[in-house]
């Protein structure tokens, strides 16, 4: 007997909350004002140049595979997505960095 997964709402939260959620954030940050123009641009380049980092394995993974390919196998480009182990804490820091500077010099 095989052993078949099945696919739960937990598992659809879960991959929602690790590939999705960072990036919706990053955008939800860059409408927060600056109280300084230049600085606000600033922030908001890094915020935009994180997301795309960090949806830079899974994007790379899906191009990859096109048209009929698995983009989770591990034997082909979906070897990529092991990179996520340094981009995660890598763009979780960067991004909580940004936080704190987007609330504390934020527009009063």
């Amino acid at each position: 007997m095989d052993f078949i997964p099945v696919k739960t709402a937990m598992s659809d939260t879960v991959l929602f909350i690790v590939f999705v959620l960072p990036v919706f954030l990053s955008v939800a940050l860059c409408f927060i004002k600056d109280s300084k123009t230049y600085r606000g641009i600033i922030l908001n380049t890094i915020l935009a140049l994180n997301a795309l980092f960090y949806m830079s394995p899974l994007l790379y993974a899906y191009w990859a595979t096109r048209p009929n390919g698995n983009m989770w196998s591990g034997n082909g480009p979906g070897a990529i997505l092991w990179f996520y182990f340094i981009v995660f804490p890598f763009c979780g820091l960067v991004l909580l960095l940004l936080l704190v500077l987007k609330l504390v010099f934020r527009k009063r």
